[in-house]
């Protein structure tokens, strides 16, 4: 299986491919990113604005996400963030597809998106923009950094505070991620303007897919220390304590070693560091048995 490469000129160009379509090229270059209802208020006049976009979640504690905002495309929504300090990032679902993207329309100042899109505002409790009806989860939120970043600006914002509709929380996990948040997954040509004119499309996402869990890491899942992984390994039996020991002598000794980059040893020792975690990963007990009954 080969690999085709591309220059940034290319990717940003839409790849052309003899007997390609370059919007399918281009979709395997733009991941689906989730997508957002941002509500703001003007600060001259107080009107409710509101961009459609995506977002990126940040940090949990404090839990913290950024926004991407053009400045050609949303200018309302890029003065409002810049000179107020509140936002609201709503959820759009499945259900409100065509109003999400209406929410992108380039509606004159002072014009509200909620009420082209037939969209309800509903009074938030800690920040004074509205939440939307509509929208299953409403996140209320504080700006904390705002930078001009080619194109765009890129704002962080913090949560502070979020409602829920009471009737999804007894909802399947399959069924919330087929309903939202949604993404966009890819943009492709106006059908009816073949020359030109970007349509952006939303999904959602589908299944839902097993991933490994203890014991392929600690018990405590992400954020668990190699040393705990391998203690909780030892507690549930799947290694000795002999075993035990001489895993983690042997990760002492690399990261004594670390710092060597051009030492024998620190290669051999890393190799079986390496080798040790990925027998573990795939749960191959007998083969790590054997592999450290020989070092």
């Amino acid at each position: 299986m080969g690999k085709i490469y591309f220059t940034h000129d290319e990717i940003v160009g839409r790849p052309k491919l003899e007997g390609k379509d370059p919007a399918h090229v281009h979709f395997h270059f733009r991941p689906a990113r989730p997508a957002d209802l941002c509500v703001t208020l003007d600060p001259d006049t107080g009107e409710v604005n509101v961009s459609a976009g995506t977002l990126g979640p940040l940090t949990w504690n404090p839990y913290t996400m950024c926004l991407h905002i053009n400045r050609n495309d949303s200018p309302d929504s890029y003065r409002n963030l810049q000179r107020t300090d509140e936002c609201v990032i709503a959820l759009p679902g499945k259900d409100i597809i065509p109003e999400t993207w209406m929410c992108a329309l380039p509606l004159p100042r002072g014009i509200s998106e909620l009420e082209v899109a037939k969209l309800t505002p509903f009074p938030s409790r800690f920040v004074k923009p509205p939440s939307i009806m509509e929208c299953k989860v409403n996140f209320e939120c504080k700006v904390e950094f705002f930078k001009d970043y080619y194109t765009h600006g890129i704002v962080f914002v913090r949560v502070v505070g979020a409602s829920i509709d009471e009737e999804i929380l007894e909802w399947s996990r399959e069924d919330i991620v087929h309903l939202y948040p949604t993404f966009e997954v890819d943009d492709i040509q106006n059908p009816r303007i073949k020359e030109r004119g970007i349509i952006e499309r939303l999904g959602v996402i589908g299944e839902i897919f097993e991933c490994p869990s203890f014991p392929v890491g600690p018990k405590s899942g992400w954020g668990g220390t190699f040393e705990t992984w391998m203690r909780d390994l030892r507690d549930e039996n799947y290694i000795s304590q002999e075993e035990f020991d001489k895993i983690i002598e042997i990760k002492k000794r690399y990261d004594n070693l670390f710092y060597n980059s051009v030492s024998k040893e620190r290669e051999k020792v890393k190799r079986e560091i390496t080798e040790i975690c990925k027998m573990i990963a795939w749960q191959e007990w007998d083969r790590l048995r054997l592999f450290l009954s020989n070092i």
